[in-house]
């Protein structure tokens, strides 16, 4: 049996939201994550990948939906990582690492609406 290509298409679109959601979150609880982002400061990593999410969200679910949804669900990840961070030895949450996931967040649905405002304008 052959899966659509469209069938697909949507997928792997989810995929690329559901995977690197999950590296987050198994990242944000890890006791000693500075291996695995030791390129990156906290915030620059906060920033790249709440704006990714953002991004990534509209595409897999929300293509077409308000940008307040996105920001919402996002934020609200972002709320329960903090919180469970504080039960993890060496980690703990805070409101720094909110107000950055916030911008991240705002910036992804800037560039989503931005990718979506030019892609519709005629060549």
């Amino acid at each position: 049996m052959k899966i659509p290509v469209k069938r697909q298409r949507r997928a792997l679109l989810r995929a690329a939201f559901w995977v690197p959601l999950a590296l987050c979150m198994a990242v944000a609880l890890a006791p000693n994550p500075a291996g695995v982002v030791a390129s990156l400061s906290g915030v620059a990593a906060h920033l790249a990948a709440f704006a990714y999410l953002a991004v990534a969200l509209f595409v897999a679910h929300f293509r077409n939906g308000p940008a307040l949804v996105v920001a919402l669900w996002l934020f609200a990840f972002g709320v329960l990582i903090e919180v469970v961070q504080l039960f993890v030895a060496g980690r703990s949450g805070n409101f720094v690492d909110l107000g950055v996931d916030a911008a991240g967040i705002a910036a992804g649905c800037f560039i989503y609406r931005a990718w979506r405002l030019v892609k519709a304008e005629p060549a």
